[in-house]
Formats: structure tokens, C-alpha cells, sequence
């Protein structure tokens, strides 16, 4: 199957199939090394979860009592987290 070119992105970092990716992306997976393949509870991750966490808490200048929540998912896992 050939896709003809009218029909294909112009900019191959944006489209549903595979995408370019830049060198220095690849470089910047390649150094996380000790994040990939490890449980989400392993002190690395919790390490970076933490960093990212604070940097937004400062970034939204967030009042004392506050807290960040970091997760996969739509909205839907949004408000279950708000609710609870």
C-alpha cells in the first residue's frame, strides 16, 4: 500500500504512523538508561517524578496545601484524582 503524497503530512513529526525523531532525542533516551525497565517505585524514577512534581509547583506558584498529580490517562483519570 502506497499512500499518495497530497495525503501525507507535510511534516513528518506530525502523523499517526512512525514519525521523526531527532538525534538528540535518541541521545537523551539512551542516557536515561536507569529509568527504562524498572518499576515506577525504584528511586530513580521516584527521584524524577519528585524533580518534576516541585519544578511545577514552583512554576504555578501553588499555595501551601497544594499538591501536583502526575499520571497517564484523558480526563476521565483526571477527575477520579480530583475526587478523591
Amino acid at each position: 500500500m502506497t499512500i499518495p503524497a497530497d495525503l501525507r503530512p507535510s511534516d513528518g513529526r506530525f502523523g499517526c504512523g512512525p514519525s521523526k525523531v531527532r538525534p538528540e532525542q535518541l541521545q537523551a533516551l539512551a542516557a536515561a538508561g536507569d529509568l527504562f525497565g524498572t518499576s515506577h517505585r525504584q528511586a530513580p524514577v521516584k527521584n524524577l517524578v519528585g524533580r518534576v512534581r516541585d519544578g511545577l509547583r514552583q512554576l504555578f506558584s501553588l499555595p501551601d496545601g497544594y499538591e501536583v498529580i502526575l499520571g497517564n490517562g484523558g480526563s476521565t483519570a483526571f477527575w477520579d484524582a480530583a475526587a478523591f
